[in-house]
């Protein structure tokens, strides 16, 4: 069905006017039909991505060009939360305008421990289809007390993720979480308390230090360092935590671990900072994560074995910013290189 479909398209992509199709549309069809491509709809995206599928709505729909490279798999293109046939008027997804397909290779992660790295200029670019639902509305205000106007703050705000590989414990990774706050701790009391009063009730071991010193690796001033611990049959283990960095003198940036204590020095030297028009940034060790696990769904079999893959995401032309349903995507996997005998 999904052949017919996409026979169908193509067919009616070159009978009809151009002017019937939107800029998204007419980019697809020339791509599908000058080389190697893929497109999807928002079916085909859940069927190869499983449980990851709530957090990929804004990729529902899609259109890459491809390219190999040796060992290195190259796309680019379009994806979006709707159809391309709703794209207004203005929108230019011309890849030879906007960004021609040479994607330099990127440095490898500092750590082999590192399985993940994102920055997101809007957390609603990957939670929005979560916090829209109702019963996770009514979750988050009943059991953490954000309400759904700090819920929608949350969803605004910029976000650094990273997932790296626990050498021993009752984890096989731990997170990384970095949020910048503007209006301080004191707006985001009410919520810790409320987490922290819901971790006590679960026998969680809180461990308060309300003055941080300086690491010797770091300037940076912290405040109110956090850890909760859990006792096992040999003793008790660190399982997540959060501290504040000060900035002029003022708590704004929180960083949050799960698995593990917050990292003092990655929270003091990674900053934040997208620029425009970049609003997705990833790298991955998508073998390690497929190796533990952590990689679910029916993902091609180049995904699970590619040692490092790079993302970004970013505004097209003509869209207007923060108000957009479709984006700029671009990217790399590369496989590792075949042993010779």
């Amino acid at each position: 069905m999904h052949r017919q479909q996409l026979l169908q398209s193509l067919g009616e992509g070159f009978v009809h006017s151009s002017a019937a199709q939107s800029s998204l549309q007419r980019f697809c069809n020339s791509v599908l039909q000058h080389g190697p491509a893929v497109s999807w709809s928002p079916d085909g995206l859940a069927s190869v991505s499983g449980a990851m599928a709530p957090l990929l709505q804004i990729s529902r729909y899609g259109c890459l060009s491809l390219r190999l490279d040796r060992n290195q798999l190259k796309w680019q293109g379009v994806v979006g939360y709707r159809p391309f046939g709703l794209a207004p008027v203005g929108i230019d997804a011309s890849p030879f305008q906007y960004r021609p397909m040479a994607i330099k290779s990127p440095g490898r992660p500092d750590s082999d421990q590192a399985l993940l790295n994102m920055q997101v200029k809007s957390m609603d670019l990957l939670f929005g289809s979560l916090l829209s639902k109702q019963i996770i509305q009514d979750s988050l205000d009943k059991n953490y007390g954000i309400n759904q106007q700090l819920g929608l703050r949350l969803a605004s705000l910029p976000l650094d993720l990273s997932l790296a590989k626990q050498r021993k414990g009752p984890f096989q990774a731990s997170i990384q979480i970095q949020l910048d706050l503007p209006e301080g701790s004191s707006r985001w009391q009410p919520v810790i308390d409320t987490v922290s009063q819901r971790l006590e009730a679960r026998n969680f071991i809180k461990e308060d230090n309300t003055v941080v010193k300086n690491d010797q690796n770091t300037d940076a001033d912290f405040y109110g360092l956090t850890l909760w611990r859990q006792p096992y049959s040999d003793g008790e283990r660190v399982v997540g935590g959060w501290v504040w960095q000060k900035q002029n003198g003022k708590p704004t940036r929180v960083g949050i671990a799960i698995g593990d204590s917050p990292m003092l020095t990655e929270i003091s030297n990674k900053t934040i900072n997208l620029v425009n028009p970049d609003v997705m940034k990833m790298s991955a060790d998508t073998a390690g994560l497929y190796r533990l696990g952590l990689l679910n769904g029916s993902w091609p079999a180049p995904v699970k074995q590619a040692k490092f893959l790079t993302m970004n995401l970013s505004y097209l032309r003509g869209a207007k910013l923060k108000k957009t349903d479709w984006w700029w995507m671009s990217g790399q996997l590369i496989l590792e290189q075949a042993s010779t005998p």
